[in-house]
């Protein structure tokens, strides 16, 4: 709350001696802070310099008063505490209106026991906006700015930035001793290696229509470093080379691993809370940062859920690139696993599986191949600054899983790139769902949600024309 130079107020006593009631006015120092007094009977309209006011004050104390502000917002002030003498008081005028300022206040008449004097609490919001800056300076790279043109609010000063995600108890990442490096020569490549396909790291990269491996990283004047097309319009798994292999570290096959790479800006949105964007324009397919936060195993991640209420956001992303699906339809199911039917029978009976139909109708079946994901990223305390990236139906980037270890399926990078030029001071947004059914989700199929699992999902804010209306089926 910031107060303009000089306003009537309402104060409320905590004590209740004998009270009559008297006008109170109150003048601003910038310096200094707020200058409070009473007017006597017999000078109603003569302000009380506050070095008067702290003398009276010490021979008829009053503990506690609180300031009171039209946004329902308390501030106690402690009458007791010392104050810099000052000589004069701006004299007291009528309120500023309510559209020229951010906190609007009321005059009243207030019953006090004169004379005395207050000193206000701290206002807390540039304190606020300047420590969540001081945060912002541990992350590397271009610089991270937060802006806010909308109020005077400020991201939680509790968030924690980081480089690298925090891995807690029960996480184990793969030994570096099982990783394997390619044998590339550093000259390969215009001496920057690892551009062509022979290169070990790609062996497992994902087959075009030609059954040809596709190297991931532009190297054109227009497009270097930028992820190609073939991984933009799918959702390919990307690996590049590690601490173990003979090219160097300005290989064109390590991307991710450096880091960002581009200037961001954390702002307030209108309807959506805080967003991100980008102060400059931002080329197609270019590398903008991780997804960072606490490293946690599924139990772990499935007891912060249930601790936390069913409006609180969710940052919560799983490692399950590799997770065969958890159900299928039954016609693949008969196909598949005929001899596994007797099994499934007995897991609905039991009460291990319900079934379900999917948006086609069919009947959806527990998959045999089916093997939970282990680990999970919450970013909600922890993280960079992608975490305060918005949900939108048609967005412009997209998260892609990127590895070092070509045997840890359970741990990797999570990585957005954009999917199409953004020009500066564009928001930048991902689809959270991230699936290829586009539906609409109704009003009645939501209320159905909640009536099967006691919450209604999220209701979608992004206003694109694709918009889904809700986040999940």
């Amino acid at each position: 709350m910031q107060l303009s130079s000089a306003h009537n107020v309402l104060l409320q006593l905590s004590t209740k001696p004998k009270e009559r009631t008297l006008p109170f006015r109150y003048s601003v120092d910038p310096i200094l802070g707020i200058t409070c007094f009473s007017n006597d009977d017999n000078s109603a309209s003569q302000p009380r310099k506050s070095s008067d006011a702290s003398s009276a004050s010490s021979k008829r104390p009053i503990e506690v008063i609180d300031l009171v502000s039209s946004d329902d917002e308390k501030h106690e002030v402690n009458v007791n505490h010392k104050r810099p003498r000052t000589d004069s008081l701006a004299p007291a005028r009528a309120p500023t209106p309510a559209s020229q300022r951010g906190t609007h206040f009321h005059a009243v008449e207030v019953p006090v026991k004169a004379p005395f004097a207050i000193v206000p609490k701290a206002q807390p919001a540039i304190a606020h906006r300047q420590q969540f800056e001081e945060h912002l300076k541990a992350l590397k790279g271009p610089k991270v700015t937060v802006v806010n043109d909308v109020d005077e609010s400020s991201p939680s000063t509790t968030f924690q930035f980081v480089q690298k995600s925090i891995h807690r108890d029960g996480v184990t990442q793969g030994p570096e001793e099982i990783m394997i490096g390619c044998t590339c020569r550093k000259d390969n490549g215009r001496n920057i290696g690892c551009e062509y396909l022979s290169c070990e790291c790609l062996d497992d990269s994902a087959l075009n229509d030609m059954g040809h491996r596709v190297f991931p990283y532009g190297a054109g004047r227009q497009d270097a470093g930028c992820l190609r097309n073939f991984y933009l319009e799918s959702r390919h798994h990307i690996y590049e080379c590690n601490q173990r292999c003979n090219c160097e570290s300005n290989c064109k096959n390590r991307k991710v691993q450096h880091g960002r790479q581009v200037p961001l800006e954390i702002f307030k949105t209108k309807n959506r809370g805080w967003g991100l964007r980008c102060p400059v324009t931002l080329r197609k397919g270019e590398f903008i940062d991780t997804y960072r936060g606490e490293i946690i195993t599924r139990e772990e991640a499935d007891d912060r859920g249930t601790k936390r209420s069913t409006d609180q956001a969710n940052y919560f992303m799983n490692f399950d690139k590799f997770c065969e699906p958890e159900a299928i339809t039954k016609s693949e199911f008969l196909r598949d696993f005929p001899d596994k039917i007797d099994e499934h029978r007995e897991k609905v009976v039991n009460g291990d599986w319900e079934i379900y139909h999917s948006k086609d109708g069919e009947e959806m079946w527990l998959n045999p191949e089916y093997v939970p994901y282990e680990y999970v990223c919450d970013g909600m305390h922890v993280g960079g600054p992608t975490r305060f990236m918005n949900h939108s139906c048609d967005p412009n980037c997209r998260l892609f899983t990127v590895s070092y270890n070509h045997f840890d399926n359970n741990l990797y990078d999570l990585a957005f790139f954009t999917l199409e030029e953004i020009p500066a001071g564009t928001e930048l947004t991902f689809d959270y769902k991230d699936e290829d059914d586009r539906s609409i989700i109704t009003d009645d199929e939501a209320r159905q949600k909640k009536e099967r699992d006691g919450y209604m999902p999220p209701k979608c804010l992004c206003g694109t024309p694709e918009c889904r209306r809700y986040f999940f089926n």
